[in-house]
């Protein structure tokens, strides 16, 4: 195989990946207003997937909520290192939820 087939085929494939980033952070976007409050998680996983980290504190990039909080999903973009963008849902010890954030990291 030529460098020049080798070059083209990396090309692809990280064009392709970076659509398929696109299209997820897209589909989090466009779907995070949908949650709603007291859905449980099973609900948010299908709606949002699966998240980037389950965190035990609710206090987090500095988004404090009522006492109540147990724990938080978040949802963090494909292209975290260039675009620090993060979804957060909380949720109490029922894990319903109770509150949501949009994140742009300084």
């Amino acid at each position: 195989m030529s460098w020049k087939a080798i070059a083209t085929l990396i090309v692809v494939v990280l064009l392709v990946a970076a659509g398929a980033g696109f299209v997820r952070d897209s589909r989090i976007d466009t779907d995070f207003p949908s949650v709603r409050a007291k859905s449980d998680e099973a609900a948010v996983r299908q709606l949002l997937g699966n998240p980037a980290t389950i965190q035990g504190s609710c206090a987090a990039y500095d988004t404090f909520v009522m006492p109540g909080c147990d724990h938080v999903f978040i949802y963090r973009s494909i292209f975290y290192p260039l675009r620090s963008k993060y979804w957060l849902v909380f949720f109490d010890k029922n894990q319903q939820v109770t509150a949501t954030s949009g994140q742009m990291e300084p």
